[in-house]
């Protein structure tokens, strides 16, 4: 769970330490703010961008940590502790891995300030303007200010999942740990907060006319800054609607492989029976991927437009640099995530394997298992980050059109395959290695060691 932490506080650190130093280069250098904008206004956009993430991420890493101490929750509830206090010991919980965290990610936030610095100066060079590197500004009022910042992200992400626990009656919660449950719903704050996003999203789109009504030298660069804004969004929506979208979505494509082999069986009715595993699993790994086809379709798209119009001209923030630059944080903050999040369910795993190796289930079979719901995990979060890379991509499908050039996109299918399979070698890692150990133990003691948490 500490992983999505640090990864956040130390996105957030670098992206303010980044920005105060940008507006110490701009008073000192007299520069106007749109001279200086990699050093300003792209750390802020980071920060915006890694403040969304980063309330979903944390919001989902604490929902799994809940889910996995049902146990604990209850026992709470049945000494006394009332739903307030619940909530309070969870909330103190978060502010404690927070501020731990939050060391962590400014150390090394503090010692990644000067390489960021370069390579912003490196992107802007890419995009054919030279630009010194600013000095870097070591301020340990900007650190504790952020510091507080990514407390209220992490609280602002696990509270509401910290006030649902606290209602489950225990013998609920205690049922809910043991059989995770074949459906979850959204409920009512997330259908509300979906409803908000949702209209943010049609905000977005409508604001393509406004970009593209008085076509200047800037309409590609908005329009890309607009479709990558539109990624983050598309993220966030998708995560929201987890609930009523990941376990549809993986039930139908499954049943197009109705494969005979009992590994492929088993992992099959395991993601189906663990709903509440799966969405979890799936939400970080569906950012990541989603925010990596979104980058790369993007910049493929506009490479194409470009080609087939014949232009010859500047984009700024318009190469691999620069879209890293934009969303590399980001996309940081949803590995972390996803990585920690498929670790942090290992123990389940374990119970579950062994399990099936006492009904007779060979070793081979029970490495494979959680190796195939590795893959299923990749395939569901592909589906839907190629829905996050889709809605990027209407923005400059109708904004370039609009702008009066002709829209043409060649994927790169080479880099996209490359991606995917990085993305799943990652997943299977992180799902598989955890539960090797527990292979080599007594299953009686693996389920008696799940049972007692």
């Amino acid at each position: 769970m500490s992983l999505a932490f640090v990864a956040t506080n130390f996105a957030l650190v670098l992206s303010v330490l980044t920005m105060v130093a940008g507006i110490r280069f701009m008073q000192v250098q007299d520069l106007d703010p749109l001279d200086s904008a990699a050093f300003v206004i792209t750390p802020a956009q980071n920060l915006l961008f890694c403040i969304a993430v980063g309330i979903v991420v944390i919001g989902t890493a604490t929902n799994m940590a809940l889910n996995a101490r049902r146990g604990a929750l209850a026992r709470l509830s049945l000494n006394g502790a009332t739903p307030p206090q619940i909530v309070g010991t969870v909330v103190v919980q978060l502010v404690v891995v927070s501020l731990v965290s939050s060391l962590i990610g400014s150390l090394l936030a503090v010692a990644a300030l000067r390489p960021a610095l370069n390579f912003l100066a490196f992107e802007r060079t890419q995009a054919g303007t030279s630009m010194p590197v600013p000095d870097p500004v070591y301020s340990l009022w900007p650190i504790l200010a952020t510091t507080l910042g990514a407390i209220a992200v992490a609280v602002l992400g696990g509270i509401r999942h910290a006030i649902r626990s606290s209602k489950i009656a225990p013998v609920e919660a205690v049922r809910e740990h043991t059989a995770d449950g074949l459906t979850i719903r959204m409920t009512v704050g997330r259908s509300i907060t979906t409803g908000l996003v949702a209209l943010v999203l049609i905000a977005a789109y409508s604001s393509i006319a406004a970009f593209t009504s008085e076509p200047n030298s800037e309409t590609v660069s908005n329009l890309i800054l607009l479709s990558m804004t539109v990624l983050v969004i598309f993220a966030v929506l998708l995560a929201l609607l987890a609930p009523i979208l990941i376990g549809p979505l993986t039930k139908a494509w499954v049943r197009l492989l109705p494969l005979p082999f009992a590994s492929w069986q088993l992992a099959r009715r395991t993601v189906s029976a663990r709903a509440r595993r799966l969405t979890r699993s799936v939400v970080p790994v569906m950012m990541t991927i989603g925010l990596l086809l979104g980058m790369l379709a993007i910049w493929g798209s506009l490479e194409a437009t470009l080609i087939a119009n014949g232009y010859d001209i500047e984009i700024t923030a318009s190469g691999p640099a620069s879209l890293l630059v934009f969303l590399g944080l980001p996309l940081m903050i949803s590995l972390a995530d996803g990585v920690g999040s498929l670790i942090m369910m290992s123990r389940q795993r374990d119970a579950e394997l062994a399990l099936i190796g006492i009904v007779g289930a060979t070793p081979r079979q029970r490495i494979f298992v959680p190796l195939l719901e590795a893959v299923i995990i990749t395939v569901t979060a592909t589906l839907l980050g190629m829905v996050m890379a889709a809605g990027a991509l209407a923005v400059v499908a109708v904004g370039l059109p609009s702008a009066g050039m002709t829209y043409a996109f060649v994927p790169p299918m080479a880099t996209l395959t490359a991606t995917i399979l990085a993305v799943l070698v990652i997943t299977i890692s992180a799902t598989v290695l955890p539960t090797l150990q527990a292979l080599r133990k007594v299953e009686p003691l693996v389920i008696a060691r799940l049972v007692a948490d």
